[in-house]
């Protein structure tokens, strides 16, 4: 089962179904990173969601509430502050072996891509 069909059967049918990928371009080549393919289908399909009552994923597109772009600055420059480095397991940005926080969760811990 692909992940989407996964989330599908949990959240039941997608009512988002985001198909430009403008948004992605932009916030890609911004962060200088790519999302995986699954994240980005998860998202299109539900746009800015809470999975289970614990994950939450935000879009790309600009004219959201939620905005993932606008979510990662935050996050990095929150992250980049010097009181914070000791909380991460690596510095945050989209080098080699550094942390990008794409999503949160409930607790307010966050979920990271690695830069390659």
């Amino acid at each position: 089962m692909t992940v989407i069909a996964e989330i599908r059967a949990l959240l039941g049918r997608p009512g988002f179904n985001w198909t430009d990928p403008g948004p992605w371009i932009e916030v890609e080549r911004e962060f200088g990173i790519e999302f995986p393919t699954d994240f980005r289908e998860v998202v299109d399909a539900y746009g800015s969601v809470e999975i289970n009552g614990q994950l939450y994923m935000e879009h790309p597109a600009g004219h959201l509430l939620h905005n993932l772009g606008e979510s990662i600055r935050g996050d990095l420059e929150l992250f980049r502050e010097e009181d914070m480095v000791e909380y991460l397991p690596s510095p945050a940005g989209a080098n080699p072996g550094e942390l990008m926080p794409v999503a949160s969760a409930k607790t307010g811990r966050r979920c990271y891509a690695q830069g390659r």
